[in-house]
Formats: C-alpha cells, sequence, structure tokens
C-alpha cells in the first residue's frame, strides 16, 4: 500500500558462473574429512573415494564464479575472502563427486541418458539465445565454461534428480492420509474475511470531504488516481486487493472492515492523513471443505515426507563419505564455527 494504510542463514555467496543457470549440482554436503591428506599427490586439494580434485580443476571453477558475479567485485588470491570462495568451490566439486559415486551405486534407475542432456541444453540454449548456437556460444564463453563443462554440470544435475527420486521412490500420501490431516487441523483450513478495497489519502480532512462530496463507485479510482497522494496505489486506482484484519492501521481497518461492498466511507484520519476507503468486494469467512483442500494436503505433505527422507538420507549418505575424503590443506576442510560457511555453493 506504500505510505497508505499498512503497518509496516543466508546463502552463500559463492555462484559458479553457468551453475546457477543448471541448477548447480550439489548435494549441499559438507565432508568433514580424514586427515591423510599428506599422501595426496602434488596439485590435488582433495580426494573423494578414488577420485582427485585438482587444483587445476579448483582454479576453473573460481574463474567461473569470477565470471558468473556480472561486475561484482571477486575477492582477491591470498585474501581470507579468496580461501572462503576456495573452500566453498572445494564443496562443490566434492558434492559433484558424491552424486556421480551415488548415482552408480543406484544403478539403471538414474542412468542419465545423452538424449536427456541434449534437451536440457537445447531448453538452456532456448532461454539464453533464443536457441541461436553462436550466441549461446558466446553465453558459454562469457561465463568461462566450454560446452563440455556445460554439458557435464547438466549430467550431474540430472543425475541428482534421479538419485533423490529412487531414494523417496516408495514415500506415498494418500487421500485418506490427507483425510485424517484435514480432520486433526481444522484450523488450517479457516479463512478470514476478507475484503477487496481501495483507498484516496490526502493531507487535509478538507480535501478527504469535497471529494467524498464527489465520490461514486463508478468514478472512484479516476479520483484516486487524480488525487491521491499513496504514490503506491494510486496509479492503480487507489486498488489495495485483498486485505485481511491485522494488516492495516486500527483506524482505517476498523472502518474498512465496518463498510458493506459496493459503500465508500466518510473521511477516516489514521497517522498517515485522510482516507476515503471503498469496498469492492466482501469474501465471508469460510472453511475450506476437503473436496477442495485434498489436492494441496497431498501435494505440501508428499513434498514434506520427500524432503524429510531426502534430509535423513543426505545425513546418512555424508556420514558414509566423510573417511572416504580427504584434503590436502586444513584450510580447504569445512569450517565448524560460526566464522564461515558449512554449505556446499
Amino acid at each position: 500500500m506504500g505510505s497508505g494504510a499498512r503497518s509496516h542463514r543466508p546463502r552463500t555467496r559463492f555462484v559458479a558462473g553457468i551453475a546457477i543457470l543448471l541448477a548447480g549440482a550439489t548435494l549441499g554436503l559438507s565432508a568433514c574429512g580424514s586427515d591423510d591428506g599428506a599422501n595426496l599427490p602434488d596439485g590435488v586439494v582433495a580426494r573423494v573415494g578414488d577420485s582427485d580434485i585438482t587444483q587445476t580443476q579448483l582454479d576453473r571453477l573460481l574463474e567461473q564464479a569470477e565470471a558468473g558475479q556480472q561486475g561484482t567485485a571477486f575477492p582477491k588470491k591470498g585474501t581470507p575472502e579468496y580461501t572462503d570462495y576456495e573452500r566453498q568451490g572445494l564443496q562443490q566439486l566434492i558434492s559433484q563427486r558424491i552424486i556421480e559415486f551415488e548415482a552408480k551405486k543406484c544403478g539403471k534407475p538414474c542412468v542419465v541418458p545423452n538424449a536427456d542432456v541434449e534437451k536440457q541444453l537445447d531448453t538452456l540454449k532456448e532461454q539464453q539465445s533464443g536457441g541461436d548456437d553462436k550466441k549461446f556460444a558466446t553465453f558459454l564463453k562469457d561465463r568461462k565454461f566450454t560446452l563440455a563443462e556445460a554439458r557435464r554440470v547438466v549430467r550431474i544435475t540430472l543425475a541428482q534428480t534421479k538419485v533423490e527420486n529412487n531414494v523417496t521412490r516408495g514415500i506415498r500420501f494418500t487421500p485418506a492420509d490427507a483425510k485424517k490431516y484435514y480432520d486433526s487441523n481444522r484450523t488450517e483450513f479457516r479463512r478470514q474475511e476478507e475484503r477487496t478495497a481501495s483507498h484516496i489519502l490526502v493531507a487535509t480532512e478538507a480535501e478527504a470531504t469535497a471529494l467524498r462530496a464527489e465520490a461514486t463507485p463508478a468514478n472512484f479510482a479516476a479520483l484516486a488516481r487524480a488525487n491521491s497522494t499513496d504514490t503506491g496505489t494510486k496509479t492503480n486506482g487507489g486498488d489495495l486487493g485483498l486485505i485481511q484484519k491485522g494488516q492495516l492501521v486500527p483506524e482505517f481497518e476498523k472502518v474498512a472492515f465496518a463498510l458493506k461492498q459496493g459503500q465508500i466511507s466518510e473521511p477516516v484520519k489514521t497517522q498517515f492523513g485522510w482516507h476515503l476507503i471503498f469496498v469492492t468486494k466482501v469474501t465471508p469467512a469460510r472453511t475450506i471443505p476437503f473436496a477442495e483442500a485434498r489436492a494441496d494436503i497431498i501435494k505440501q505433505q508428499l513434498a514434506a515426507k520427500r524432503q524429510a527422507e531426502l534430509q535423513k538420507w543426505g545425513e546418512t549418505t555424508l556420514k558414509s563419505w566423510e573417511d572416504r575424503t580427504v584434503y590436502a590443506n586444513d584450510d580447504l576442510k569445512p569450517q565448524t564455527s560460526t566464522e564461515g560457511s558449512t554449505t556446499a555453493p
């Protein structure tokens, strides 16, 4: 309502260029790792199972992250901020390796056909370049991605979805379950009275009184556009949309909810000035019937059950990979204090 009548853990900074456009494949895992990093070959910053992650690969990811910043300053090498980016980038690479291992362990249900990868790439190409190959090549180049690198990120992203679907394949939430949920949570389906309203805000009672003498349901919007000082609503004819109790300053709310549909109030004073209020529609309080609520209940509760199962699986998976993840440098291990992020990008 603008200046009218209404009362008035961060995501990591690390964004790896195109990865965010491709849904950045990551399980969100942060493996603590074992302590035999001294046995890693030169140039290897971490080992996940039998798969090495090299400094070159990490540097490449950071190049892509910098390219994806779109003009935002990127930290300089050697600074604590840059080390934080390295730490988060390494966790992304580790998460990708874990996805690949878990997809392989899953077997046939988690195989990503080449056709699916190309279809997803075509979708990205259409979104970013209207399907034009040359423009898409420029889009990738600007973000320091080769087509092969983009294809790999797409494959990992699709593999993660397949792994998650395999983990949750047995989860169900039936209409009978939905009915039990509905009966146990009736208050969740009660909707308080709503009104659709418009208003005109002016500085003085005299202005409001003069406008009230002119105002009719037919010309109210035109009067609001011409006279209201509420810049947030005047261009829309003073339209406030749906309003509910508890959203408005008390003086405004008392009058707005006393009006009948189609009525215009007398001038009302609030801390913002003087209002005329026009109630265009009244939707009575009601309880949503089960037949109407059932589909949403099933959708929401099925998603919640899936998320809970994935959370449990993720914790178990993380534990199983902790002793199989080795870091060459303690500075690149996930931080466990509040000073840094423990979430992979």
